[in-house]
């Protein structure tokens, strides 16, 4: 047979053979790969799919989404991509942002050496209304929970993140507002600049996560916007839970300068001092 490219292979137990085809600009092999799909959904009932870099458009995966909704509505796309195509796969992908649930871009990615703002558009998918996971290397874990990432086991580059995972179940942090320093009327930011905030807000709960995207330490005081968080300043402090391969336990009061090393962070409650 002529016209393909071999890509991945998986060999069952059985001796059988899953092989994936690399294709370029048109061809019926689409069609027969949109066609697998829909015998997937509805034989093996699968509940999404994870796209590792693709070479097809828009009106491909415009047509998988139609399938996955007519037979089996709520399945996810989750994409990853690594800069074999392009060194921006944010930029290459943006048309099928639409159609997607999840992101996981960073393969090769320097996430210490990226600004906030490259953060927010090449990986994070927030501009678009999307979650994104981080990558190579485990990604940077102080810097990533001012965008909501963590890395994925087992990428996580040595980190066990269970500890972390526990905060957010325990603030429940799937229910709260997320509130990051690119917003603008983001109630909470530092007096460095090279400190960026993100406040996840519940009623009358409040977690913040700090990032210094500097070279250099900074001691850097938190201003927030009380009333506009619903929260009293009076006797509230700064809590930071003592979370294991992140940060040790300490307490702040609003007046003090927070020491924040270089590319680290905080996690931090703002609670009434016990």
């Amino acid at each position: 047979m002529e016209g393909y490219l071999p890509r991945w292979y998986h060999h069952f137990e059985d001796g059988t053979t899953c092989a994936s085809l690399g294709l370029t600009g048109e061809s019926r092999w689409y069609n027969y790969y949109v066609e697998s799909i829909a015998w997937l959904l509805k034989n093996v009932e699968i509940d999404g799919l994870y796209l590792d870099d693709v070479s097809y458009d828009r009106r491909i995966l415009k047509r998988i989404r139609r399938v996955m909704a007519r037979l089996r509505p709520g399945c996810l796309i989750d994409l990853h991509s690594n800069t074999a195509f392009s060194k921006g796969p944010a930029v290459q992908y943006t048309e099928f942002f639409p159609y997607l649930d999840k992101l996981w871009f960073g393969e090769g990615f320097r996430y210490d050496r990226m600004s906030p703002d490259q953060w927010l558009v090449r990986c994070t998918g927030i501009p678009f209304g999307l979650m994104g996971d981080m990558l190579q290397g485990g990604g940077n874990r102080w810097l990533g929970m001012v965008f909501g990432m963590t890395a994925r086991p087992p990428w996580t580059g040595g980190a066990d993140l269970r500890a972390l995972w526990r905060v957010w179940d325990e603030f429940g942090i799937g229910e709260a507002r997320m509130i990051g320093w690119w917003e603008e009327d983001c109630p909470v930011k530092a007096e460095s600049g090279d400190v960026k905030v993100t406040a996840y807000l519940r009623k009358g709960r409040l977690l913040l996560a700090l990032g210094n995207w500097g070279r250099k330490e900074v001691k850097t005081r938190l201003i927030l916007d009380w009333k506009a968080l619903g929260l009293e300043r009076a006797g509230s402090v700064f809590y930071a839970p003592a979370i294991h391969s992140f940060q040790a336990k300490a307490v702040f009061d609003p007046d003090d300068r927070i020491v924040v090393p270089p590319h680290k962070g905080w996690l931090l409650y703002v609670r009434r001092a016990r």
